[in-house]
C-alpha cells in the first residue's frame, strides 16, 4: 500500500468515526430531551398554512403565554417531525387529535405540560370543529346543505360515531405492518366517480382526520366519511391532494369543490366572506405542543 493510499484509508476511518460519534451524540441528546417545560420553548414549528409565520409567532406565543424567538413552518408532517427530532425547533404544535395519534406512532414524542399556559389554552369548550370548507357560491351552498343533511342523519343514526371509532380512535391499528393491508383507500370506495363527482381537497396535514400514505394517497377517516356521504347523496367522490399552504387558494380557483379538514370556528386569516362551512364532524378541544424526549 502506497503512502497516499494509507493516508486516504486513515482519513476515511477518521470520517466514519466522526459520523458514528455524531450519531451517538444525537441519540443521547434526543433521548434525554432538551425541553422540560414551557420555559425551554424558544422556537416553535408547525405545518405551512395560510397563516403567515409572523402571525403564527404571535398567536402561539400568546397561547403559550410567552414570547417566542422564532416560528418555522414546514411542508408536511414528516418534515415537521424531523425538525423537532433534529433540534431545529424546540416544540411543534398540532391539534389534540393529531398529537394523540403521533405519540402512538412516533417513539420519543411527548406532550408539553399545559398547566402553565395562558388562559387562551385553558378552555373547557371545544375551540372549533373540523368541517368542510366550500367557496361561497350558490352551487356550493346547495352542496353544503346536502352534506349537512347527511351529517345530521349520520349523527342521529350513529354511523358517524362508528366511523370515528374505527378510523380515528383506532387509527394506530392501520399503521402496523399488518394493519397497512387493511387501510381504506379511495379505490375501495363504493361511490364511483362520474358526472356528479364531488372533488375533495385533502392535505394530509391533520392525521388521523386526513392522512396520506407513503405514496401520497389518501386513506382512513377522510375516505370512509366521504364514501358514506357520496353513497347517501348518490354522487361520486374523487380526492385531490393539495399543499396545506395553498389549499384555500385551490378552493377559490375552483380546483376542488371542498376542503375536507377546516375549522368551523372561523379562526383562519382568510376573508370570511369568501367561503362557507358545513356542520362539524369532529371537535378540536385544544392545541397541543409536542416535544421530543422525556417530559418531566
Amino acid at each position: 500500500m502506497t503512502v497516499k493510499n494509507k493516508l486516504l484509508t486513515v482519513l476515511a476511518v477518521f470520517i466514519v468515526l466522526l459520523l458514528l460519534a455524531g450519531a451517538g451524540a444525537f441519540k443521547a441528546d434526543t433521548a434525554k430531551g432538551g425541553v422540560k417545560d414551557i420555559s425551554g420553548v424558544k422556537t416553535l414549528g408547525g405545518i405551512e398554512s395560510a397563516m403567515p409565520e409572523n402571525s403564527a409567532l404571535v398567536f402561539f406565543g400568546s397561547t403559550l403565554g410567552k414570547t417566542l424567538s422564532s416560528y418555522k413552518a414546514y411542508k408536511n408532517m414528516d418534515a415537521l417531525l424531523f425538525a423537532l427530532k433534529s433540534g431545529e425547533v424546540d416544540a411543534v404544535w398540532t391539534c389534540d387529535v393529531t398529537a394523540d395519534f403521533l405519540i402512538r406512532k412516533e417513539m420519543g414524542l411527548n406532550k408539553l405540560n399545559i398547566s402553565g399556559m395562558s388562559d387562551i389554552q385553558k378552555t373547557k369548550d371545544a375551540r372549533f370543529e373540523f368541517g368542510m370548507a366550500l367557496k361561497d357560491t350558490e352551487a356550493s351552498k346547495k352542496l353544503r346543505d346536502d352534506i349537512d343533511t347527511v351529517l345530521s342523519a349520520m349523527k342521529s343514526d350513529g354511523s358517524l360515531n362508528e366511523i370515528i371509532q374505527k378510523y380515528i380512535y383506532s387509527a394506530w391499528d392501520f399503521e402496523t405492518d399488518e394493519g397497512k393491508e387493511k387501510r381504506l383507500y379511495a379505490s375501495d370506495m363504493r361511490s364511483v366517480s362520474g358526472k356528479n363527482t364531488i372533488y375533495v381537497g385533502i392535505t394530509g396535514a391533520v392525521p388521523p382526520i386526513n392522512m396520506l400514505d407513503e405514496d401520497g394517497k389518501p386513506y382512513g377517516f377522510c375516505v370512509a366519511l366521504m364514501d358514506e356521504i357520496g353513497m347517501r347523496l348518490g354522487r361520486g367522490i374523487e380526492f385531490v391532494v393539495l399543499d396545506n399552504e395553498t389549499a384555500f387558494t385551490s378552493l377559490m380557483k375552483g380546483k376542488v369543490d371542498l376542503i375536507f379538514s377546516y375549522g368551523t370556528g372561523m379562526i383562519t386569516t382568510e376573508n370570511k366572506k369568501n367561503y362557507i362551512m358545513t356542520e362539524g364532524y369532529y371537535p378540536m378541544e385544544r392545541y397541543e405542543f409536542l416535544i421530543y424526549g422525556e417530559n418531566n
